[in-house]
C-alpha cells in the first residue's frame, strides 16, 4: 500500500520536472551546444530527487579517454543515473523504441545516441559500427552489456557487441556497479519504492590485456568486476 502511495505522489512530480527540464535543456542546447551535458547532469539529479531517490556516487570517470562504460541494468531509472554520474561528452547504445518518447527521445537524438533493434542482428552490428565511429570523435560510450533489464535482480548474460567494440577500437572499459535501482522500480513492477541508490565506478580495464585474453575471458573479467562493485 505504501508503495502505491509513493507512486501516486512521486510519479506526477517527477514527470513534470523532467518534462520542463528536458524541454529547457533541449532548446538551450540548440542555442548553446556546450551547455548540453552540464544541463543533462543538472536535470538528471533534480529528476532523481523529485522521484524520491537519494543518490550516492563512489569513484569517478577517469580523465582522458574516451572509455566504454559498462554497467548492470536493473531499472527504467538507469538512464537518469547515467546522466548524473557521467563526465565529459558521452552517449550510449539504446533500444530504438526510446526515440519515440516525447522530450526523452529529443534529448537522446541531441546526444547522438545510437539506436539498435536487438531482434535485428544486422541492425545491431551497424549500431556497434556507428558507436565505434563516435568513440573516435572522443565521446564516451555507455552500454548495459546485459541488453535488457533484469527481472530477478541478478545480472543477465552479457552480450558480445560492446566487447567487440572495445577490442576493435582498443578502448579501455570502465566497469560500473549500480545498487538499489532494481529495488526502486524493476521492469515487472508498476509501483516505485523511493530510497537510496549507490553508483560505484571502478578502475578501467586496460586495453593492453585485450591481446592476451579471449572474448569470453574479457566478458567474464568485466562481469566479475561489475558484480564486485
Amino acid at each position: 500500500m505504501l508503495k502505491w502511495i509513493y507512486t501516486i505522489i512521486f510519479y506526477p512530480i517527477a514527470l513534470f520536472t523532467f518534462a520542463i527540464g528536458g524541454i529547457v535543456t533541449f532548446f538551450i542546447s540548440i542555442i548553446i551546444p556546450s551547455l548540453l551535458y552540464p544541463l543533462i547532469k543538472v536535470i538528471s539529479k533534480i529528476f532523481l530527487i523529485a522521484i524520491g531517490i537519494k543518490l550516492k556516487i563512489s569513484g569517478n570517470i577517469p580523465k582522458g579517454g574516451p572509455f566504454i562504460i559498462m554497467a548492470n541494468h536493473g531499472s527504467m531509472i538507469d538512464p537518469f543515473l547515467w546522466g548524473a554520474f557521467m563526465k565529459g561528452k558521452f552517449t550510449g547504445i539504446i533500444a530504438r523504441k526510446n526515440l519515440k518518447y516525447p522530450v526523452y527521445g529529443w534529448l537522446l537524438r541531441r546526444m547522438n545516441a545510437i539506436p539498435i533493434d536487438r531482434k535485428d542482428r544486422k541492425n545491431s552490428i551497424l549500431g556497434i559500427q556507428e558507436a565505434e565511429r563516435i568513440l573516435k570523435k572522443g565521446f564516451h560510450i555507455g552500454i548495459h552489456p546485459e541488453g535488457t533489464r533484469t527481472l530477478n535482480g541478478k545480472m543477465n548474460k552479457f552480450k558480445k557487441g560492446g566487447f567487440h567494440m572495445a577490442i576493435n577500437t582498443k578502448t579501455p572499459i570502465v566497469p560500473v556497479g549500480i545498487n538499489g535501482a532494481f529495488n526502486f522500480k524493476p521492469k515487472n513492477r508498476i509501483t516505485i519504492n523511493p530510497g537510496k541508490i549507490t553508483v560505484k565506478i571502478g578502475d578501467p580495464i586496460s586495453n593492453s590485456i585485450y591481446d592476451t585474453m579471449t572474448m569470453d575471458e574479457l566478458i567474464l573479467l568485466t562481469e566479475n568486476k561489475i558484480k564486485e562493485l
